[in-house]
Protein backbone atom coordinates (compact mmCIF):
# COMPACT_ATOMS: atom_id res chain seq x y z
CA UNK A 1 0.00 0.00 0.00
CA UNK A 2 1.47 3.67 -0.51
CA UNK A 3 2.46 5.29 2.51
CA UNK A 4 0.16 8.61 3.60
CA UNK A 5 1.93 11.47 2.70
CA UNK A 6 3.68 13.12 5.51
CA UNK A 7 1.86 16.40 4.74
CA UNK A 8 -1.56 14.95 5.42
CA UNK A 9 -0.55 13.12 8.58
CA UNK A 10 0.66 16.36 10.16
CA UNK A 11 -2.77 18.10 10.17
CA UNK A 12 -4.96 14.97 10.98
CA UNK A 13 -2.37 14.34 14.15
CA UNK A 14 -2.63 17.99 15.18
CA UNK A 15 -6.58 17.71 14.99
CA UNK A 16 -6.32 14.92 17.22
CA UNK A 17 -4.42 15.77 19.79
CA UNK A 18 -6.69 19.21 19.76
CA UNK A 19 -9.87 17.40 19.90
CA UNK A 20 -8.67 14.96 23.00
CA UNK A 21 -7.49 18.04 24.90
CA UNK A 22 -10.92 19.93 24.60
CA UNK A 23 -12.53 16.57 25.82
CA UNK A 24 -10.05 16.39 28.96
CA UNK A 25 -10.96 20.16 29.21
CA UNK A 26 -14.65 19.28 29.56
CA UNK A 27 -14.76 16.57 31.78
CA UNK A 28 -12.74 18.76 34.29
CA UNK A 29 -14.85 21.95 33.78
CA UNK A 30 -17.89 19.78 34.27
CA UNK A 31 -16.37 17.95 37.39
CA UNK A 32 -15.47 21.45 38.82
CA UNK A 33 -18.86 22.39 38.66
CA UNK A 34 -20.54 19.27 39.87
CA UNK A 35 -18.25 19.71 43.43
CA UNK A 36 -19.11 23.59 43.56
CA UNK A 37 -22.78 22.76 43.04
CA UNK A 38 -22.63 20.20 45.87
CA UNK A 39 -20.29 22.53 48.13
CA UNK A 40 -23.01 25.38 47.51
CA UNK A 41 -26.10 22.63 48.43
CA UNK A 42 -24.13 21.49 51.66
CA UNK A 43 -23.91 24.63 52.58
CA UNK A 44 -27.66 25.61 52.18
CA UNK A 45 -28.06 22.83 54.37
CA UNK A 46 -25.78 24.06 57.22
CA UNK A 47 -27.46 27.66 57.55
CA UNK A 48 -31.25 26.19 56.96
CA UNK A 49 -30.44 24.10 59.97
CA UNK A 50 -28.67 26.80 62.30
CA UNK A 51 -31.46 29.04 61.68
CA UNK A 52 -34.11 26.30 62.77
CA UNK A 53 -32.33 25.98 65.62
CA UNK A 54 -32.12 29.71 66.32
CA UNK A 55 -35.52 29.73 65.82
CA UNK A 56 -36.13 26.71 68.36
CA UNK A 57 -34.17 28.58 71.08
CA UNK A 58 -35.96 31.99 70.16
CA UNK A 59 -39.17 29.69 71.51
CA UNK A 60 -38.19 28.26 74.51
CA UNK A 61 -36.20 31.11 75.71
CA UNK A 62 -38.09 31.52 78.74
CA UNK A 63 -37.29 28.31 80.37
CA UNK A 64 -34.32 27.00 78.53
CA UNK A 65 -30.96 29.84 77.85
CA UNK A 66 -29.38 29.76 74.76
CA UNK A 67 -26.68 27.62 76.15
CA UNK A 68 -29.49 24.89 77.08
CA UNK A 69 -28.59 26.20 80.90
CA UNK A 70 -31.88 25.81 83.34
CA UNK A 71 -34.69 28.97 83.37
CA UNK A 72 -34.83 30.61 86.66
CA UNK A 73 -37.87 30.63 86.21
CA UNK A 74 -39.73 28.78 88.86
CA UNK A 75 -41.46 25.91 87.96
CA UNK A 76 -44.77 23.91 89.28
CA UNK A 77 -42.31 21.06 90.82
CA UNK A 78 -40.12 23.83 92.66
CA UNK A 79 -42.97 25.50 93.94
CA UNK A 80 -44.57 22.43 95.58
CA UNK A 81 -41.45 21.82 97.38
CA UNK A 82 -41.34 25.32 98.45
CA UNK A 83 -45.08 25.10 99.69
CA UNK A 84 -44.56 21.74 101.47
CA UNK A 85 -41.48 23.16 103.46
CA UNK A 86 -43.60 25.95 104.32
CA UNK A 87 -46.06 23.87 105.57
CA UNK A 88 -44.07 21.78 107.98
CA UNK A 89 -42.90 24.97 109.60
CA UNK A 90 -44.08 26.06 112.92
CA UNK A 91 -47.40 28.34 112.86
CA UNK A 92 -46.07 31.87 113.23
CA UNK A 93 -42.67 30.98 112.76
CA UNK A 94 -40.80 34.08 111.21
CA UNK A 95 -38.53 33.60 107.97
CA UNK A 96 -35.42 33.93 109.47
CA UNK A 97 -33.50 35.15 112.18
CA UNK A 98 -34.75 38.75 113.94
CA UNK A 99 -33.49 38.42 116.51
CA UNK A 100 -30.16 40.54 117.49
CA UNK A 101 -28.30 41.59 120.73
CA UNK A 102 -29.12 45.56 121.41
CA UNK A 103 -25.59 47.11 122.69
CA UNK A 104 -27.96 49.39 125.21
CA UNK A 105 -30.62 46.75 127.04
CA UNK A 106 -32.81 47.38 129.65
CA UNK A 107 -30.91 45.53 132.08
CA UNK A 108 -28.12 47.68 132.11
CA UNK A 109 -30.49 50.00 133.66
CA UNK A 110 -32.38 47.71 136.15
CA UNK A 111 -31.89 47.74 139.59
CA UNK A 112 -31.43 44.30 139.72
CA UNK A 113 -30.64 41.19 137.33
CA UNK A 114 -34.51 39.95 138.57
CA UNK A 115 -35.72 42.99 137.81
CA UNK A 116 -37.27 42.05 134.32
CA UNK A 117 -40.90 43.78 133.35
CA UNK A 118 -43.11 40.75 133.33
CA UNK A 119 -44.72 41.74 129.75
CA UNK A 120 -41.14 41.53 128.30
CA UNK A 121 -40.56 37.49 129.88
CA UNK A 122 -41.01 34.30 128.56
CA UNK A 123 -43.79 32.09 129.76
CA UNK A 124 -41.89 28.61 130.12
CA UNK A 125 -44.74 26.80 130.54
CA UNK A 126 -46.63 27.69 127.01
CA UNK A 127 -43.48 28.82 124.63
CA UNK A 128 -42.93 27.98 121.35
CA UNK A 129 -39.98 29.02 120.38
CA UNK A 130 -37.88 29.60 117.08
CA UNK A 131 -34.57 30.97 117.59
CA UNK A 132 -32.39 32.34 120.28
CA UNK A 133 -29.91 34.90 121.15
CA UNK A 134 -27.92 34.75 124.02
CA UNK A 135 -26.33 38.69 124.87
CA UNK A 136 -23.67 38.92 127.91
CA UNK A 137 -23.56 42.46 129.07
CA UNK A 138 -21.36 43.94 131.59
CA UNK A 139 -23.38 45.70 134.32
CA UNK A 140 -20.78 47.58 136.35
CA UNK A 141 -18.34 50.27 135.39
CA UNK A 142 -17.84 50.86 131.71
CA UNK A 143 -21.36 48.96 130.56
CA UNK A 144 -21.27 47.08 127.22
CA UNK A 145 -22.18 44.07 125.49
CA UNK A 146 -19.60 41.50 125.78
CA UNK A 147 -20.40 38.98 123.35
CA UNK A 148 -23.18 37.23 121.26
CA UNK A 149 -24.30 34.01 120.11
CA UNK A 150 -27.42 32.86 117.88
CA UNK A 151 -29.04 29.26 118.55
CA UNK A 152 -31.67 27.59 115.94
CA UNK A 153 -35.16 26.76 117.29
CA UNK A 154 -34.47 23.08 118.41
CA UNK A 155 -31.83 24.41 121.22
CA UNK A 156 -34.16 27.58 121.83
CA UNK A 157 -36.23 25.19 122.95
CA UNK A 158 -34.07 22.32 124.76
CA UNK A 159 -33.50 25.59 127.17
CA UNK A 160 -36.73 26.47 127.72
CA UNK A 161 -37.35 22.61 128.52
CA UNK A 162 -34.17 22.48 130.92
CA UNK A 163 -35.39 25.53 132.64
CA UNK A 164 -38.77 25.31 132.67
CA UNK A 165 -38.29 22.18 135.26
CA UNK A 166 -35.54 23.50 137.85
CA UNK A 167 -37.35 24.41 141.54
CA UNK A 168 -37.21 28.22 142.58
CA UNK A 169 -33.86 27.95 143.66
CA UNK A 170 -30.84 25.54 143.82
CA UNK A 171 -30.37 24.52 147.46
CA UNK A 172 -26.44 23.66 146.70
CA UNK A 173 -25.31 27.31 146.43
CA UNK A 174 -24.13 29.19 149.55
CA UNK A 175 -26.50 32.19 150.44
CA UNK A 176 -24.71 35.48 151.22
CA UNK A 177 -24.69 38.24 153.33
CA UNK A 178 -24.48 41.48 150.86
CA UNK A 179 -23.88 44.86 151.31
CA UNK A 180 -25.54 47.03 148.77
CA UNK A 181 -22.04 48.21 147.27
CA UNK A 182 -21.39 43.86 146.48
CA UNK A 183 -24.77 42.76 145.95
CA UNK A 184 -25.14 44.36 142.50
CA UNK A 185 -23.43 41.83 140.04
CA UNK A 186 -20.70 42.93 137.72
CA UNK A 187 -22.32 41.02 134.54
CA UNK A 188 -25.48 39.09 133.57
CA UNK A 189 -26.75 37.02 130.17
CA UNK A 190 -29.89 38.22 128.68
CA UNK A 191 -31.93 35.44 126.78
CA UNK A 192 -33.96 36.93 123.71
CA UNK A 193 -36.00 34.15 122.01
CA UNK A 194 -38.10 34.38 119.16
CA UNK A 195 -41.75 34.07 119.51
CA UNK A 196 -45.03 34.44 117.62
CA UNK A 197 -45.63 37.26 119.72
CA UNK A 198 -42.67 39.13 119.60
CA UNK A 199 -38.77 38.78 121.39
CA UNK A 200 -39.35 37.50 125.05
CA UNK A 201 -36.58 37.63 127.43
CA UNK A 202 -35.31 35.30 130.32
CA UNK A 203 -32.72 36.94 132.62
CA UNK A 204 -29.92 35.34 133.74
CA UNK A 205 -27.77 36.06 137.12
CA UNK A 206 -24.81 34.18 138.12
CA UNK A 207 -22.93 37.01 139.87
CA UNK A 208 -23.09 39.27 142.80
CA UNK A 209 -24.46 38.25 146.14
CA UNK A 210 -27.93 38.80 146.39
CA UNK A 211 -29.49 36.13 144.40
CA UNK A 212 -28.72 33.74 141.19
CA UNK A 213 -31.04 31.64 138.59
CA UNK A 214 -33.63 32.43 135.49
CA UNK A 215 -35.65 35.49 136.15
CA UNK A 216 -38.80 35.91 133.42
CA UNK A 217 -40.19 38.72 135.27
CA UNK A 218 -43.30 36.70 136.98
CA UNK A 219 -41.24 33.08 138.24
CA UNK A 220 -37.92 32.33 139.25
CA UNK A 221 -35.84 29.13 138.89
CA UNK A 222 -32.86 28.35 140.48
CA UNK A 223 -29.36 28.31 138.74
CA UNK A 224 -28.10 24.85 137.55
CA UNK A 225 -25.91 23.31 135.24
CA UNK A 226 -27.97 21.48 132.66
CA UNK A 227 -29.47 24.89 130.65
CA UNK A 228 -26.41 26.41 131.09
CA UNK A 229 -24.36 24.10 129.06
CA UNK A 230 -26.50 24.50 126.34
CA UNK A 231 -26.01 28.16 125.33
CA UNK A 232 -23.00 29.09 127.73
CA UNK A 233 -20.07 29.24 124.81
CA UNK A 234 -17.81 31.69 123.02
CA UNK A 235 -18.00 35.15 123.99
CA UNK A 236 -20.97 34.69 126.62
CA UNK A 237 -19.34 32.25 128.41
CA UNK A 238 -18.02 34.00 131.27
CA UNK A 239 -14.58 33.52 133.10
CA UNK A 240 -16.41 32.83 136.07
CA UNK A 241 -18.84 34.34 139.07
CA UNK A 242 -19.84 34.27 142.96
CA UNK A 243 -22.45 31.61 142.74
CA UNK A 244 -20.94 30.25 139.35
CA UNK A 245 -17.79 29.27 141.36
CA UNK A 246 -19.58 27.39 143.77
CA UNK A 247 -21.80 25.52 140.76
CA UNK A 248 -20.27 22.74 138.97
CA UNK A 249 -20.35 20.97 135.97
CA UNK A 250 -21.45 24.42 134.28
Amino acid sequence: MPEPDEQELGPQIADAFQSKAHTVQGLRSAGYAAEARRRVHRRRQRLTMAAAAVVVVAAIGGVWGVIGGPSPVTTSSTAGSAADNGSKMAPGAPAEATVVCPEQHAILAAPTHEALPSGDGLDLDHAIVFGLEVCRYRLEGAQMLLGSAHFNAATAQQVVDAIKVLPERNPSLPVFKCTPQTARPKEAIVLRFDTATGIREVWVGYDGCSSAGFFTGTRTYGLYAAPLKLFMTGTVRPAGGIYLDHLKGW
